[in-house]
């Protein structure tokens, strides 16, 4: 009976998912959560951050990071949905997106970026990761056939989103704060400094960004974009010849950097 039930929900999932082509990564994707959905994960999950951390209440800063946030957010290869950037006060230097298209800074990172190419190369990195679905795909992976059945099951009732992100508030943050694989970080870095270039960012800024970062970091803190640690100086290698591939890949760029 147990086994009847298990092939019923399968059969009902089955039916609700689609295969779909990212223009982020290039690739037919098999994804199991529709952009409703997900958005609604996000607005759920923001209320277990907000519970978690202090919303900043820096008007400038705030004002700043949205700013140049929305600037790079219209160059996403993702435009389903709404971007949202918020400022979290913590002295940590971290920044992370969850799913929905919610991208979170901490002040402490943000008091140690000089400018705003460097804020925007941050930004760009979490965007590039909502533009490749890293972030749903990891709730996916983490979630597995729980994940599958709640969907299902939701398939023939209502608030399948509330369902999915109050599973286990605890697994929610869990799956967030958990570290991506190294090629979501490379594919992040080389879709940022794509988002950078085309909004008229410096691209060199990503680099420099690193750097503060990895200066700073000391201990097993290790700040969330650089959780692939010890693969940094890898990471900079790799965004130090996409930015020499640029203009071949994208065209001349749209805007004239300042030397």
């Amino acid at each position: 009976m147990v086994f009847g039930l298990q092939s019923l929900v399968f059969s009902l999932f089955l039916q609700g998912c689609t295969t779909m082509y990212n223009p982020a990564t290039g690739r037919k994707e098999f994804i199991m959560i529709s952009t409703s959905s997900e958005v609604e994960m996000g607005k759920s999950i923001h209320e277990s951050i907000t519970r978690k951390y202090k919303l900043s209440r820096n008007i400038a800063q705030i004002e700043r990071v949205r700013r140049i946030g929305e600037h790079v957010a219209r160059i996403s290869d993702r435009q389903d949905y709404a971007y949202h950037f918020y400022v979290l006060e913590d002295d940590e230097m971290n920044a992370f997106t969850t799913p929905g298209g919610n991208v979170y800074v901490y002040s402490g990172l943000l008091d140690k970026l000089k400018s705003d190419d460097q804020i925007a190369s941050v930004l760009a990195h979490e965007i590039g990761h909502c533009a490749a679905r890293h972030t749903v795909k990891k709730f996916q992976a983490a979630l597995g056939y729980d994940l599958i059945s709640t969907i299902a099951l939701n398939a023939i009732g209502e608030g399948t989103a509330q369902q999915i992100a109050q599973l286990s508030s605890g697994a929610v943050m869990n799956i967030i704060f958990s570290a991506y694989g190294r090629q979501d970080e490379y594919q992040a870095d080389q879709l940022g400094v794509k988002y950078m270039y085309r909004a008229c960012f410096d691209p060199q800024a990503a680099i420099e960004t690193f750097r503060i970062l990895e200066a700073d970091s000391q201990g097993p803190d290790v700040p969330l974009i650089l959780r692939s640690h010890p693969f940094i100086h890898d990471r900079i290698k790799m965004v130090e010849e996409e930015i020499k591939s640029l203009e071949q890949k994208y065209g001349p760029s749209p805007c004239v950097i300042a030397p």
